[in-house]
């Protein structure tokens, strides 16, 4: 059932985003769409391979279990107020171990993979390698095993998280008023491309995922592009054309020596302490 209504919202969310984006598009992308697509798509099915059974059912299995045994501070509580505490903290989570993929260069490595693309577009939400999704999720069931957050909120984290990966990286015009009055409390396309910049002041901070407010509390709010939308370059200066990489060659890219012209892997853990 949970891993149904995964598919439901993973599919839908894919066809209206990219439905909209083909009719109000943020700017023309120069590479191939087929291509690109092909390639974030590969990328999806190798990690989905891997985490589907790691957490999309053992995440919503452990809280469950969590939950019978009563143990977990959030268990203790009303539920209205556990399942907003426990869907904060898992969103936190989020934003937390993004910051880390930033700030660690062993981490980075695989996080890069996700910042190579050039033309963003709503496939880009799954351009991630499977590593890097273990990782990640495996931050996710360490909070639901810490404080026992309930399955229910759990399951609509996950279902949160694939409709804000689609919108956030759409290659789509939102309105700036709307954008500025959504970005109070959630991230939006626009604070995201910043995120994305080739800059890389730029690229660590905006870290959130679903909600907006933690890169105002925890001060990586980056408010616009320093350059003027139609100058702006997406991707990575030491990686050029990334959106024509291939799956194969995006897969390997964590495993490759660091040489001169990566440099930048190690400055970052610099620039971030």
């Amino acid at each position: 059932m949970h891993r149904q209504a995964w598919w439901y919202v993973f599919g839908l969310s894919f066809v209206v985003t990219a439905l909209v984006e083909t009719l109000w598009p943020y700017r023309v992308l120069p590479t191939s769409t087929r291509r690109r697509w092909t390639s974030n798509a590969i990328l999806q099915v190798a990690s989905t391979a891997v985490i589907t059974g790691l957490f999309q059912l053992t995440g919503i299995a452990l809280a469950v279990a969590i939950q019978a045994t009563r143990h977990g501070t959030l268990n203790r509580i009303p539920f209205p107020i556990s399942f907003a505490v426990g869907f904060a903290a898992l969103d936190l989570t989020n934003y937390v171990s993004h910051r880390f993929f930033h700030s660690v260069a062993l981490l980075w490595r695989f996080h890069k993979v996700h910042h190579t693309e050039t033309d963003l577009d709503l496939t880009t939400g799954l351009r991630f390698h499977p590593l890097e999704g273990i990782l990640s999720q495996a931050c996710q069931l360490a909070v639901i095993a810490l404080i026992g957050v309930p399955p229910s909120a759990v399951l609509f984290v996950s279902l949160a998280v694939v409709v804000q990966d689609f919108f956030t990286h759409a290659n789509l015009r939102f309105p700036e008023t709307a954008d500025r009055l959504l970005r109070w409390l959630f991230v939006t396309p626009a604070m995201h491309r910043v995120h994305h910049s080739e800059q890389m002041k730029e690229q660590n901070g905006n870290f959130g995922t679903i909600f907006s407010v933690w890169d105002r509390l925890f001060r990586t709010y980056v408010p616009k592009l320093a350059a003027e939308a139609g100058q702006a370059r997406w991707g990575l200066a030491d990686v050029a054309d990334g959106s024509n990489l291939n799956a194969a060659r995006l897969l390997a890219l964590p495993f490759r020596p660091v040489g001169a012209g990566s440099a930048s892997d190690a400055s970052r853990v610099t620039s971030n302490s």
